[in-house]
């Protein structure tokens, strides 16, 4: 009995997690098209990436291949000034965005991988990989997107 009851929890909790795994990335992407679409308005920002935004370069084949639109929770932009804006904007961000080495969590997070996580690379040998001075890496969660675009315009306001 013990051996039927343990096993009928586990398949339960399986299930009740995917079906919440695919509630949480479906709302990272609706939050990742929100944010996008404001990061493309702003002054600020020179260019923003994002496969569910009509400016993507490949918009037409992220559309085919991306099932209902589901376009994910991650994005990038270029803000202008370089790293000392990209560290400003990364340090100056305030709730809901975390900043974190770490991406795809629940929580929203913000980095500038210039000054973190390819900080030890060669300038040049960072554009050779696409990651210029201003490159922020945007990992959206679940939290209100109303709440991570304010934050975003307060912030880059201040730049």
């Amino acid at each position: 009995l013990r051996t039927s009851a343990s096993i009928l929890w586990s398949a339960w909790r399986s299930t009740s997690l995917c079906w919440s795994a695919t509630r949480q990335s479906r709302a990272q992407a609706a939050n990742a098209l929100k944010v996008a679409t404001f990061l493309e308005t702003h002054p600020k920002v020179a260019r923003v990436v994002y496969p569910g935004l009509a400016s993507f370069p490949q918009a037409e084949l992220a559309a085919r291949q991306h099932a209902g639109g589901f376009h994910g929770g991650m994005l990038w932009c270029e803000v202008k000034g370089g790293s000392a804006a990209g560290r400003r904007l990364m340090d100056t961000c305030q709730r809901p965005w975390s900043l974190c080495e770490n991406l795809g969590a629940v929580e929203s997070i913000i980095t500038c991988p210039s000054v973190m996580t390819h900080a030890n690379m060669l300038p040049e040998d960072r554009l050779k990989v696409g990651i210029t001075d201003g490159f922020i890496r945007l990992s959206c969660g679940v939290e209100d997107a109303g709440d991570l675009v304010r934050a975003l315009k307060i912030a880059l306001d201040a730049l």
